[in-house]
């Protein structure tokens, strides 16, 4: 088991201060968390002053060298069985191996993702809006972090996620979605480290960061990429609505169509808000999740 775990890398200021984890490749289909936690290590290594920051990335090495979502040797999703257990399957070893030696003890968790090859995202930043302290504090990162929409998900958190598990632990926490599809855009790129270099320079880390040049648009919701509005049928899903577009109750965000050609299902906005999840894989199964949509603040 010990050539499935992920390898954590410390880098350490000159003097003490606040530790920081910053997670990258949970998903193996998510390359763009990866690349910058290298980009962002390669610059603290000349450039941290105060504090530890602690890196995985990849988070999940064999799904992560298979391009997959899921384990390719358990089947399992990483961000769905946090904290984990360490006499489970391969995957609960691995978050259990995340949760004792990188998320405990740690000051803030970064968990930086991206929509992967299924999804396409906007470009944010989100945060748990669940508890008094631990909101303020993950909500003043998330508005540091700086990224063109910042989502704050209220009510309980769900299950199984690194940023319940920070939740649980005391931790604040924030996680970064980009627009993924297997693509990196240089500019996603660009925006999760300088959005980090950021945060690092608020808690007196490092002397230097990039400024701030998004007016971030705020949208509240569930971020549940597991639910959202779900296919009722199965088809291919062809879709009109693009992340980040303003709609009303009753806009058409796309229609399933079969192998013949032939509708099976038109999608509805259930609600106005702005578009933050389009699926990106055209052939859908009965309750893949095909949108999601978000209330602007």
């Amino acid at each position: 088991m010990t050539s499935l775990l992920p390898v954590i890398q410390t880098i350490h200021g000159e003097i003490a201060g606040p530790t920081v984890a910053i997670l990258g490749g949970v998903h193996g289909d998510e390359f763009e968390g990866v690349l910058a936690n290298r980009q962002i290590r390669n610059i603290l290594q000349k450039s941290l002053r105060r504090g530890t920051v602690k890196f995985a990335a990849p988070a999940h090495p064999v799904a992560w060298n298979a391009s997959t979502r899921e384990s390719p040797t358990d089947g399992l999703n990483l961000a769905r069985v946090f904290p984990g257990d360490m006499l489970g399957s391969p995957t609960e070893q691995i978050a259990a191996f995340l949760t004792e030696h990188l998320i405990k003890g740690s000051d803030l968790l970064i968990d930086l993702h991206s929509a992967g090859r299924n999804f396409d995202m906007a470009l944010m930043c989100g945060y748990l809006d669940s508890s008094p302290e631990l909101s303020l504090k993950s909500g003043n990162f998330a508005k540091i972090f700086d990224a063109p929409y910042t989502w704050k998900h209220s009510g309980p958190p769900s299950p199984g996620r690194t940023i319940s598990t920070a939740e649980s632990l005391g931790i604040p926490s924030i996680y970064v979605e980009g627009r993924g599809g297997g693509q990196v855009r240089i500019a996603d790129l660009q925006t999760y480290v300088a959005g980090v270099l950021r945060i690092l320079h608020s808690l007196s880390m490092i002397d230097a960061c990039p400024s701030s040049s998004t007016d971030s648009v705020w949208v509240s919701g569930d971020g549940n990429t597991d639910e959202g509005i779900i296919s009722t049928t199965s088809g291919f899903f062809c879709t009109f609505a693009e992340v980040g577009s303003h709609v009303s109750t009753g806009d058409l965000l796309g229609e399933v169509i079969d192998a013949e050609g032939l509708l099976c299902e038109s999608v509805y906005a259930p609600s106005s808000g702005i578009v933050m999840l389009m699926r990106r894989a055209t052939r859908v199964l009965v309750g893949d999740t095909l949108s999601i949509i978000a209330s602007q603040l």
